[in-house]
């Protein structure tokens, strides 16, 4: 008997750990954006919400969603997602 792994709830749960794991990295650029703010350095703050966005957008990628198996999602970081 072979065990069947639900690739679904699989994507879901790498989407959950991108989730977690990007929150410190999210929480660190709030600071950063507000330190550009007080300095009006609008160079810094487009690149803060550049970044701000690849987070955001890192749980949604293509590269999670096409994974094929378990192998393929451990391959997977927010670092290779945020590139």
């Amino acid at each position: 008997m072979s065990i069947k792994i639900n690739m679904d709830k699989a994507r879901d749960i790498k989407r959950d750990i991108i989730r977690i794991e990007r929150k410190p990295e999210l929480e660190k650029l709030d600071v950063e954006y507000q330190r550009a703010l007080e300095q009006n350095d609008q160079v810094k703050m487009a690149e803060i919400v550049e970044k701000k966005q690849k987070l955001r957008d890192a749980p949604a990628a293509e590269q999670i969603q096409t994974a094929e198996t378990t192998q393929d999602l451990n391959k997977i970081t927010l670092e290779t997602l945020t590139k």
